[in-house]
């Protein structure tokens, strides 16, 4: 077969062509390949923890949680009525006579038997029921006591309310100290009003501002019954020195 001019020109060109055309896709992939290859980093051991680096964490992790605790707020209001039946104390058996040396309080709630010294009382019993009663009366919380956290960064008097949103105080101040703040607060848990109560022990006003934005931003829950009640929020700040 022979062949023309034209047609060598042409199978020159194709193969030209063809040679370019596979070099650039060689190079294309060897680009490619550099992109997705990938690195390896030599990782080092982790050095063994120190007897004083695991006592400086455990410290740290018990200060959180502690702190975690402190900023709950919680209701001065709320007594130990949840409790009370469970440390009301137990009345005697009906033939049971009261000792000389007992209290007045557990004998308000004894009645007088008969004197004779014929008891049909088992003395087990007796001696049971003074024991019972004597750790209840231990138990038993004073007029005073509150279930609560008294190390609570802050705290509220509102009778008969839950909060529904209290914010956590920031320490933003230089100084620190006990704010209160006098609150009314309408039907829909809103506080409406706010003033600085005069048994506060700081007169800081970077203290006492903060705290009247906090307690305006003071959620309760919804009574329709109290349109306006009037209460107390305190806010205990620590300061940065």
């Amino acid at each position: 077969m022979n062949l023309s001019n034209k047609h060598k020109s042409l199978l020159i060109t194709l193969l030209f062509s063809g040679t370019i055309v596979l070099a650039l896709f060689n190079f294309h992939i060897r680009k490619q390949n550099e992109l997705i290859a990938e690195s390896y980093y030599e990782l080092e051991p982790e050095e063994p923890k120190t007897p004083e680096e695991l006592e400086a964490e455990k410290i740290a992790e018990a200060e959180e949680r502690q702190a975690s605790k402190t900023n709950k707020a919680y209701n001065e209001t709320q007594e130990y009525k949840q409790f009370a039946q469970a440390y009301q104390p137990i009345a005697p058996p009906k033939d049971y006579v009261p000792k000389p040396s007992e209290n007045s309080e557990e004998s308000d709630h004894t009645e007088s038997g008969d004197t004779n010294a014929s008891s049909e009382i088992d003395e087990d019993v007796l001696s049971s029921y003074s024991s019972v009663n004597n750790v209840l009366n231990k138990r038993k919380p004073s007029n005073n006591a509150q279930s609560v956290n008294k190390k609570s960064s802050m705290h509220y008097s509102l009778v008969n309310r839950t909060h529904e949103f209290l914010p956590t105080p920031i320490y933003l101040c230089e100084e620190g100290g006990k704010i209160v703040i006098n609150i009314t607060v309408n039907a829909a848990g809103i506080v409406t009003d706010s003033y600085v109560n005069s048994s506060s022990t700081s007169d800081n006003d970077c203290l006492k501002d903060h705290a009247l934005a906090y307690a305006k931003d003071a959620r309760f829950n919804k009574d329709i019954s109290k349109s306006k009640q009037l209460g107390t929020i305190t806010f205990y700040f620590e300061g940065k020195n």
